[in-house]
């Protein structure tokens, strides 16, 4: 579908029609600056170029109309003309008196992918996000690493380790040697094969022990890895936002950087070591005190395009607290069941955006699954939906992956978001950041991005072509044509200005 915004008030007022022929299945509302039919609980994309209409009986419809298709039952689509304003063709189909029911089409979606895993049910963070929609564009990839720093990580969980389906989301260190056994760790070879100075580390590293095995007695890591990359459709437990599809997704590289609670001394070492041995995300659900060796081993990550995720904190706090404060790493707190902030959440000038915090269903130890709170399980459906991005686009550059993660925001909780000085990825409210995070927002930027055609002055025949196109701030002169042809939206902001003697046309 194509859509044409010149300003968000021409679809609002379409609201504002009279009703009385309008079939009453759908309810046309503004979503994202885009007009959307809401059906229950569900939107869909309004189809501007096509309308249904019935003829009363008895009657014909004018040959004015074009028409598309008429089916037995006497229902007739027809096209809006590309010269015709939609909200004005409604009003014309409105007074014509041979018409007596008028509906609006919509753009719907394949119901395409959809996981078996049986407790599915319970990730109610899922829809929020819109995962269900980012799925049908990709489950994630093996070739993406994203390094958990954390309690540890319970690599035998079959629902994310090597289970009876043979495969797992584990980084394997292909510098190492396999273990003699594939879920022993003693079974090694006793040689830092790799010269990473670590031995055996084929399923990441302890540092709490020294040890290779992340395996420990708290939840918290594995319950973080799940949420990330628990196996998806594979029958099991739950869904991991980049799980895969019944095969090996994003791979997690787990690093216990204190069991009971993170050392500061340990994070700086495992942030720059898990940047060494492949992470491009690094997901930090946990709080230190501020240190001028994290904020250079976060600087190092940054410098090395690995994006650093943390969570907000759960002090209940103005302020988030640290690292999340360092202005290296994309800050996430927590929303609740009401598109709310959660009130334990942590916020303040430094939150970039929030994602569902409360009530998240995700792995526990001993291959069992439980339910917990906070930032800490917010912050990793960020992480797992920017290796969803990596999974697309392995190139992307770490300025692109913040500017399509925050830019692609859904603005809900009833908030105020205004532009503010230092935040350049949209408005901005300091409760939720730049709003709650959208998986299908984010990854659909890859398949249909858009092209910025702003301060420009045409004097020339000029065509502009791409799939989403923002239009802002032309003059078009010098008796010359500018051509927008989106395959998708063209969205004209003002100001905008075509002089006499030259033209515009939309396509």
């Amino acid at each position: 579908m194509k859509k044409i915004a010149l300003l968000i008030l021409v679809f609002i007022s379409i609201t504002t029609f009279s009703q009385t022929k309008i079939v009453n299945h759908h309810k046309l509302v503004i979503s994202h600056d885009k007009p959307k039919l809401k059906q229950g609980e569900q939107f869909f994309d309004l189809d501007s170029k096509t309308i249904t209409v019935k003829v009363s009986e008895g009657k014909e419809l004018d040959k004015k109309y074009k028409v598309t298709r008429i089916n037995k039952l006497g229902y007739i689509d027809i096209t809006v003309p590309d010269d015709e304003n939609f909200e004005k063709f409604i009003q014309k189909l409105e007074k014509d008196k041979s018409i007596e029911l008028i509906e609006y089409a919509s753009i719907g979606a394949y119901i395409d992918f959809f996981p078996n895993d049986p407790d599915r049910h319970l990730q109610w963070h899922l829809p929020v996000i819109n995962m269900p929609q980012a799925w049908d564009v990709t489950t994630g990839s093996s070739s993406v690493v994203v390094g958990v720093l954390d309690s540890g990580v319970d690599w035998e969980h079959t629902d994310l380790g090597l289970g009876n389906d043979l495969y797992q989301n584990i980084f394997l260190n292909n510098g190492e040697d396999v273990w003699a056994t594939v879920n022993d760790p003693t079974t090694g070879n006793g040689i830092d094969d790799d010269g990473n100075g670590f031995i055996d580390d084929w399923k990441g590293w302890n540092y709490a022990t020294n040890t290779n095995d992340t395996r420990t007695t708290n939840y918290h890591g594995t319950f973080i890895a799940g949420i990330i990359s628990a196996k998806t459709h594979n029958g099991t437990g739950i869904s991991g936002i980049a799980g895969g599809d019944n095969n090996t997704g994003v791979r997690i590289l787990p690093y216990c950087v204190g069991i009971t609670g993170p050392l500061s001394s340990i994070l700086d070492d495992a942030i720059i070591d898990a940047v060494d041995n492949g992470a491009d995300v690094i997901q930090l659900s946990l709080s230190v005190s501020s240190s001028t060796a994290i904020d250079d081993a976060i600087l190092y990550a940054t410098n090395n395009g690995v994006v650093v995720v943390c969570a907000s904190g759960n002090n209940y706090s103005s302020s988030v607290s640290y690292p999340a404060s360092n202005p290296n790493v994309l800050t996430v707190g927590a929303i609740g069941t009401d598109d709310m902030r959660a009130s334990f959440s942590n916020y303040g000038t430094n939150l970039d955006l929030v994602a569902p915090g409360v009530d998240i269903y995700s792995l526990d130890l001993n291959n069992g699954y439980r339910t917990g709170s906070g930032t800490s399980f917010a912050a990793p459906q960020v992480s797992a939906v920017i290796a969803l991005l990596l999974s697309i686009d392995p190139n992307l550059a770490y300025s692109e992956i913040v500017e399509i993660i925050c830019g692609t925001t859904q603005k809900l909780g009833g908030y105020t978001y205004s532009t503010t000085t230092g935040k350049p990825h949209g408005t901005w409210n300091e409760h939720m950041g730049y709003g709650v995070l959208d998986a299908y927002g984010a990854v659909q930027t890859l398949i249909c991005p858009t092209i910025n055609f702003v301060n420009q002055t045409v004097t020339t025949n000029t065509t502009v072509n791409g799939c989403n196109i923002n239009v802002q701030n032309v003059n078009v002169q010098n008796n010359s044509k500018l051509t927008i042809d989106a395959r998708n939206d063209a969205i004209i902001n003002g100001p905008f200005e075509v002089q006499i003697g030259s033209e515009l046309e939309i396509k």
